[in-house]
């Protein structure tokens, strides 16, 4: 037997578990499978059924005068007997079933200094709760420890299926419930946060019969085999040493109780807030929690609060003792301190012990054979606080040991390639996070929840009253108005309620508005003065400048109040004007007019038709009738891009109008050289080129494959193989992998597939180690011609003589060494003589030229580097500029395309390759593509990601290619964007709403609309059977037959969207209300509602009654609303796991101008999810069909470019082949939501049904679970339901 370490405390220490029978109870709905269950007996069981309360109580223990040995069990049962055999050896140094000690022994002069106390009369208590995986034996170390210091410790035997010994006597073992185990009865339920609570319920009552049998055991004695606390097993115990004698009780259970837990069992201290079970009687006299690495997350946000304090009431002390992979768990860690600032501050304490993991607070870091001395140094600290802070003296004791400021460095790699973080310090010194607890607590997204039934008095629809009280600051400013105005009495409509919150939204945004002045924005509303949210923000902006007393006629003048009156001939001088300014074309532009027309100042508050008819009249005066326009192409978002031409027709008809030039024929790209016309220092060279690429355009995109493509790059990619594609050429995809220290396989993959998913295909994919032997050759015959030498300076010593770029530089001392002297340094530098930074090959250009590109630039460097496909091979290697003018010239690129930072670069490529006498590649330079409001640095990136701001590198909240393929975006719509903003050398600053219209102007003919309620309310149409079905037929999209139709149920009961049910009626309100009529789309009749059922504690309405006008002449409905039915036999509706709505993740059009960093702008309610949607069955089939037409379309694709002559991937098996497979994932099952958004499914989605065979009818699944992005919103109404 092996034996923990053992710790020679004060006290002895004893260990006797006891049991408590109890009726069988079944707290919540969830059930498990039932281990090897037989045919005869039921396969599932109750997830949570309570049969018996067990604890292992650890205390001071009477052994004198006894030979009673050491050593219990530490699993005192066997779970798995295989999984289990080897812990079974261990042994925990305890006395088992020992006496409790009652005689006092006399203390020793150092206890009662180090303590300050005698012992006391009656032993106190802690209760001690396990985490996840743990058992009432797995912290043995605290525990008895604790005890051996004169303390009981009850250690509780969670039965909520946590616990890796977890046991019940009328069940079978099972071991940790995960969420794939268990069985959901109620669709509302079936998430693991509801299980978590019911865990946390279930251990709530557990503690609770413990304590309270505890208490009665001390109380009134061992009342016998048959009632209250029994022994676990039949050894002897002597169970009067647990009695009271007299007026001294044993165990002090009437106050200063001390609970304690870790992980998950640190969440049991939410039983503060709460009252005792009905079966238990008293509550618990918690004096003091002491809480080792709480976890969290399976608490509803923001967490335990302190329980409403009656007067004279204390809050109990708490003291969190934190691990260092929690505290760098940024938003775990946040979360814990926003709790924990909700006690009084002389009660809190958080502290964190360096080199701590979340295990260190169990036995197993200290298991005979894997114990280490810093997992015992750890563990000393812990018990150390916990026996300081159960004395009251922690205080003290954090004064006296070493204690440091949070302060974090990166120590290494992961395995997935992002740092490894570590706090600054040696084991077991301590983080006092005092300073955080003092700072102001950050706002509270749970608390926007007590916003909302306010926000709603006032007129606001469930989804404003929202989406209002998710901003902190205006949603107080919100609230204020609110009551300063009465405005819950105003009884405001919804329009002047909205108007009212944009008020307080323009409000926060700024601090020059006096309460005057408000006052006058308010009354204005009030009055019906402003009647647009447009109105109401140019008044804010008025009175920031324009102080009290207001100028009401220059005010009304400012914000268009009352009736603006515009003369027609002005109209139409505005409009000619701003046509001729602004070079319009043609009637393609005719919506970006009627825009910018309106935006002009003097025209913002002209009538909008009028507006409309002015710029109509304009555009037939100067283009013509717009019908002699000619016929629009065909668009190209219908065809199949089955070759690499395809992609680049797609976006040569991208443009405007449809008698414009391809991009690729005019501006930057039209005006480039046909091949064969950029010079070369001999004739043969251009007519070697030309006889190798016969006269055809060859181009290349040549990506460092050190990071993830991001959105700029689909320029680049656009440019080289659309250019290629458009003349019929051929286009390279070409790895420059010269930096083998930052290159990573998982980079080359992820490139290759994002090309090809944009619908380009490489002709050939390659790498610039390729040809890593001939760029050595090139660099002996430089030096051979004097162009070239061995230099030996210091980094800083070359840029000192580079003159930093600022002064004229200066020759390098080795620049006039002898070739053959260079030949043979160079010969040592390749064969690893050097290390790195101690020799160069600089190539020798031209220090006189004015170009800093032409200073000697480095051609080789050494690098101890292993390289991805060359292995060892190498010592050295090429730096970009010498490799990639060489690289395009060996594979004879006719347009060396990029973008225009490489501009100084281009003098340096042509001295290359003349200097060498080699063919010379013409570079050009295009513009880069830059979206405002979003950061594209593959560093900032990489902090987003390690700290938690994003899930990852594709979460759809960013703007890397591959998290815009998983928000859904179509690549057809990213080429279309990128095409609309044409070619230039001008840099492009877009705002990310012009790539949203894209977008949605993109999807808007191409994708199935699908009814869709965001927020479902019951409606049961009462005079209708309950078998009553008709089956509707739905087309896909109104305006192309193309996409299809579907047939979806409409029976008895349906779902609306809340948002379209009001209790109050207005004349400007047409949806569902009380005695209303209103259409159902594509439903046979309207329905008008008859009655309501509401929430008598809430309020609010939870099933409509309604009456289908199925019988004589029906009201005509003057507006029509989505809906979806239940119908079970079908499947309808189809219930959404969740819905993810994306917002931008920067406040700001320039993150990188925050301060301190770009972080500091970085929006904190950048996603909202909403669960439980639902949508039309007809999403099944659409699903499994977009998936499979995809795949038949890659699969297509991908054979006919391996078609091409001379075509392929890299030979060699270092080269990821993408499959067509791989290009095919669950975003390609994209719909419109009616009146809800554009949405895709998100990879974290399980379907089965779309892993099944085609015959195989699709349907819901047994695991599903179904979460859409949001790909872009709507232009009609981009707030419904959002």
């Amino acid at each position: 037997m092996l034996s923990l370490p053992e710790f020679h405390g004060r006290f002895p220490v004893g260990a006797t578990t006891f049991k408590l029978p109890v009726s069988t109870k079944v707290l919540g709905t969830a059930k498990i499978h039932r281990h090897g269950h037989s045919d005869s007996g039921p396969s599932v069981k109750p997830a949570l059924q309570l049969d018996e309360v067990v604890f292992t109580a650890y205390y001071p223990a009477q052994v004198e005068g006894s030979n009673m040995k050491k050593g219990l069990d530490w699993l005192l049962r066997s779970v798995l007997e295989n999984f289990h055999l080897a812990l079974m050896a261990y042994r925990i140094p305890v006395y088992p079933n020992a006496p409790l000690l009652r005689q006092r022994p006399t203390v020793s002069p150092e206890h009662t200094q180090a303590r300050s106390e005698t012992p006391p009369s009656s032993w106190p208590l802690v209760i001690f709760s396990h985490g996840l995986g743990g058992s009432r034996t797995a912290y043995s170390q605290v525990c008895t420890r604790l005890a051996s210091s004169g303390r009981v410790v009850l250690a509780i035997q969670h039965r909520d299926g946590s616990g890796h010994a977890f046991i019940s006597l009328t069940t079978e073992p099972r071991l940790y419930v995960r969420e794939k185990d268990l069985i959901w009865i109620s669709d509302d339920e079936k998430t693991m946060l509801n299980f978590r609570q019911q865990q946390l319920a279930f251990r709530r009552h557990e503690i609770y019969l413990a304590f309270s049998s505890f208490k009665q055991l001390v109380q009134d004695g061992y009342q016998g085999s048959n009632h209250g606390l029994q022994s676990i097993d039949k050894k002897f115990i002597d169970w009067s040493s647990w009695s009271s004698d007299g007026d001294t009780k044993a165990v002090e259970c009437e106050k200063d109780v001390l609970l304690a837990g870790h992980s998950f069992g640190g969440a049991t201290f939410t039983i503060l807030s709460t009252d005792p079970p009905a079966d238990v009687s008293a509550p618990i006299p918690i004096h003091k929690a002491l809480i080792l690495d709480p976890w969290l997350e399976p608490i509803p946000f923001p967490g335990p609060c302190p329980p409403p304090q009656e007067p004279g009431d204390a809050l109990p002390q708490l003291l969190v003792i934190n691990s260092e992979k929690f505290s760098l768990w940024k938003d775990h860690f946040a979360r814990l301190i926003g709790v924990v600032q909700a006690w009084e501050p002389e009660k809190r304490r958080v502290l964190t012990i360096l080199r701590s993991q979340h295990e260190s607070f169990s036995d197993f870091p200290l298991l005979p054979l894997v114990s280490r001395r810093p997992a015992r140094i750890v563990m000393d600290r812990i018990v150390e606080l916990s026996e300081a802070f159960i004395d009251g003296n922690v205080d003290t004791f954090v004064d006296q040991v070493a204690t440091r400021k949070m302060e974090i460095r990166i120590v290494g790699k992961k395995p997935d390639g992002s740092p490894q973080r570590q706090l600054v310090g040696e084991v077991g010194e301590l983080i006092d996070n005092r300073l955080l607890l003092m700072a102001p607590p950050k706002s509270n997204p749970a608390a926007s929840d007590t916003f909302i039934p306010l926000f709603k008095s006032i007129g606001l629809s469930q989804a404003k009253a929202a989406e209002a009280a998710k901003n902190a600051k205006s949603a107080n400013i919100l609230c204020n108005l609110i009551v300063s105005y009465d405005l819950t009495e105003t009884r405001l409509d919804e329009k002047q309620a909205t108007l009212i919150t944009a008020l307080a939204g323009q409000l926060a945004k700024t601090e020059s508005v006096e309460p005057s002045e408000q006052d006058f924005a308010v009354k204005t509303i009030l009055q019906g003065k402003l009647k647009s949210v447009d109105q109401v923000n140019a008044a804010v902006k008025y009175l920031e400048i324009s102080k009290a007393p207001i100028n009401e006629l220059e005010f009304d003048t400012e914000c268009g109040v009352g009736e603006i009156h515009i003369t027609s001939e002005e109209l139409h001088d505005a409009v000619t004007s701003y046509i001729r300014e602004n070079a319009v074309t043609g009637w393609p532009n005719l919506g970006s007019v009627i825009s910018g027309v309106k935006a002009s100042p003097a025209l913002r508050w002209a009538n909008p038709l009028e507006v409309k008819n002015a710029v109509e009249k304009s555009f037939t005066e100067i283009f013509g009738a717009k019908e002699t326009a000619k016929p629009k192409a065909k668009d190209p978002r219908k065809e199949k891009a089955a070759q690499p031409t395809a992609a680049a027709s797609e976006t040569d008809t991208g443009s405007s109008s449809s008698n414009r030039k391809p991009v690729f024929e005019e501006g930057f790209l039209g005006a480039l050289h046909k091949p064969g016309e950029n010079p070369q220092t001999r004739a043969e060279l251009r007519e070697q080129h030309l006889r190798a690429t016969d006269g055809q355009v060859w181009t290349r995109f040549p990506p460092e494959p050190n990071g993830y493509l991001h959105i700029g790059h689909s320029k680049a990619i656009f440019v080289n193989f659309g250019y290629a594609a458009h003349h019929g050429g051929k286009c390279y995809l070409r790895f420059d992998d010269t930096n083998p220290e930052k290159e990573e396989a998982r980079y080359f993959e992820s490139i290759i597939e994002v090309v090809r998913w944009l619908g380009f295909e490489p002709w050939k994919i390659t790498y610039s180690s390729d040809y890593f032997d001939q760029l050595y050759d090139l660099a002996i015959e430089l030096i051979k011609r004097d162009k070239a030498y061995v230099c030996h300076c210091t980094q800083e010593q070359i840029k000192a003589d580079r003159g930093e770029k600022i002064s004229a530089p200066k020759a390098c001392l080795h620049r006039s060494r002898p070739i053959q002297e260079s030949l043979d340094e160079f010969k040592k530098m390749a064969d690893g003589y050097y290390r790195p930074k101690e020799a160069n090959l600089r190539m020798k250009m031209d220090l006189t030229d004015g170009n800093p590109q032409m200073w000697d630039l480095t051609a080789y460097r050494v690098l101890d580097a292993s390289h991805h496909r060359t292995l060892d091979k190498w010592k050295i290697y090429p730096t970009y500029d010498y490799t990639h003018c060489l690289v395009d010239s060996i594979e004879n690129i006719s347009h060396s395309l990029c973008t225009t930072e490489f501009i100084a670069s281009r003098q340096s490529y042509e001295w290359l390759c003349d200097a060498l006498d080699v063919y010379k590649p013409r570079q050009s330079e295009f513009g880069r593509l830059n979206l405002q409001g979003t950061i594209n640095s593959k560093r900032k990136i990489l902090q987003l990601v390690d700290e938690g701001y994003v899930s990852g590198w594709d979460d759809p909240r960013l703007y890397t290619l591959i998290a815009l393929r998983r928000r859904g975006v179509p690549p057809g719509a990213i080429l279309s964007f990128v095409s609309t903003l044409g070619v230039s050398t001008a840099a492009s600053n877009i705002q990310i709403a012009r790539f949203e219209q894209t977008v949605r102007q993109y999807l808007e003919g191409s994708a199935p609309r699908l009814f869709m309620v965001m927020r479902p309310l019951k409606v049961i149409i009462e005079n209708v059977p309950d078998d009553y079905l008709v089956m509707v037929d739905k087309p896909f999209h109104p305006k192309n037959p193309q996409l299809g139709s579907s047939q979806i149920p409409f029976t008895r009961t349906i779902y609306i969207d809340a948002d379209d049910f009001r209790l109050e009626d207005s004349k400007d309100y047409f949806r569902l209300a009380p005695g209303k009529s209103v259409g159902l789309f594509q439903a046979p009749y309207p329905i008008t509602c008859t009655s309501y059922k509401s929430d008598s504690a809430t309020g609010e309405v939870t099933e409509v009654f309604c009456r289908l006008e199925d019988s004589g002449t029906p009201p005509k409905p003057k507006a029509y609303i989505q809906w979806v039915a239940e119908h079970v036999s079908s499947g309808s509706p189809v219930r959404i796991d969740e819905t993810r709505i994306f917002h931008p993740l920067f406040k700001s059009d320039n993150p990188l101008a925050a301060v301190p960093d770009f972080k500091a702008d970085i929006n904190s309610n950048s996603m909202e999810v909403i669960k439980g949607a639902m949508v039309e069955v007809s999403f099944w089939p659409l699903a499994k069909q977009s998936i499979a037409d995809a795949l038949e379309e890659a699969r297509a694709r991908s054979a006919k470019a391996r078609a091409v002559p001379g075509a392929g991937s890299h030979c060699d098996a270092d080269t990821p082949e993408i499959k067509p497979e791989q290009l095919v994932g669950k975003e390609c099952v994209r719909f419109q939501g009616l009146r809800v958004a554009y949405l895709a499914v998100d990879s974290d989605s399980r379907l089965g049904a779309l892993e099944e065979p085609s015959d195989v009818a699709p349907g819901i699944r047994q695991g599903d679970y179904l979460v859409l992005n949001r790909i872009a919103s709507l232009k009609e109404d981009a707030g419904k339901g959002m």
